[in-house]
């Protein structure tokens, strides 16, 4: 062989061996989840697959329960970190006890992060500043609300959300800013994961002895758990809600300016997808919906009696 062609060989030889490279197709991922799998997790590995990747998944569900994730990253996870080139996280819960424990050993990729920096997941929006990347699933809370105000106007806003959560916590702390700017009351509706304490409140709402003029659901994995009971008990009392999260739509609440999770899982393996061809995951900004939807639940607004305008009619998207 002559030394043009051993040249040419051993430089094929490196591109092939690149991670950036079309070669680079078998992946082997740990998906951590908190909730079992949603539409995000399909999203992800829907996009993957039309990416051309071929992937070995090993799946772990927390099942909302902090002792069950513990063991999982230290017994599961930790000691197998070399089995896997990636590792995706739901939630905010996940994300911040992963990147705890595996500490930039391993990408990290998360997913439906309301607010990633408040979080301590990322530096900014702009660039994680680490070995993680990934997509938050929050919409502005001023477009919900002045979305919602639209069709509900209110002066008393009632929060029902999970104080043990600190997603809960940062989205409590968002609404009573916008609360501020935009002259409303924000009543706290603290429900832990304790159910008594959940369909306490719901009562307290549905019999009035707590008065509001329409309540609001954050994205809380604990209360989208009971998003079935939410949604009926708000709508038995004809009480008008605004959601954060589809799940809540379909399953009873009467409106909300929604991420699908579809797309953001689709934007997660984008994520990998660019990583992949050599873009460090620290530079990567954090992705988010590109189009906000607006859905409306038309069995509930029929329930309430609710009008709704026609130009907000066009553009939104109906469930039963």
């Amino acid at each position: 062989m002559n030394r043009q062609l051993v040249i040419l060989f051993s430089f094929a030889s490196i591109i092939l061996a690149c991670p950036g490279s079309s070669s680079a197709k078998d992946l082997k991922i740990a998906m951590i989840l908190w909730r079992g799998e949603t539409e995000a997790e399909k999203g992800f590995q829907q996009g993957l697959k039309e990416f051309g990747y071929t992937v070995q998944y090993t799946v772990m569900n927390a099942g909302q329960d902090r002792t069950e994730l513990g063991r999982l990253l230290r017994e599961e996870v930790n000691p197998k970190l070399n089995n896997f080139d990636y590792i995706y996280v739901f939630g905010t819960t996940v994300a911040s006890t992963t990147k705890t424990i595996v500490q930039d050993r391993v990408p990290e990729i998360f997913n439906i992060v309301a607010d990633p920096v408040g979080a301590g997941l990322v530096q900014s929006m702009e660039s994680s500043g680490g070995n993680i990347a990934g997509v938050t699933n929050e919409i502005p809370l001023p477009l919900q609300l002045q979305t919602a105000l639209k069709i509900i106007p209110f002066k008393r806003l009632g929060l029902l959300f999970n104080p043990r959560e600190k997603n809960s916590m940062l989205v409590r702390d968002k609404i009573s800013a916008v609360a501020t700017r935009s002259k409303f009351e924000v009543v706290d509706l603290r429900s832990p994961p304790a159910q008594e304490m959940l369909q306490e409140n719901l009562q307290k709402l549905r019999d009035k002895s707590i008065a509001v003029d329409a309540v609001y659901l954050p994205p809380d994995s604990f209360l989208v758990s009971n998003a079935q009971l939410i949604g009926s008990e708000l709508r038995a009392g004809k009480i008008k809600s605004i959601a954060s999260i589809e799940t809540f739509i379909e399953k009873g609440a009467l409106m909300g300016v929604v991420a699908d999770y579809l797309e953001l899982g689709k934007a997660a393996a984008t994520i990998v997808h660019r990583h992949q061809r050599g873009t460090n995951l620290k530079e990567m900004p954090v992705q988010a919906a590109k189009q906000p939807r607006l859905m409306i639940n038309k069995t509930t607004s029929k329930a309430l009696d609710i009008k709704m305008p026609d130009a907000l009619l066009k553009q939104a998207v109906i469930v039963e």
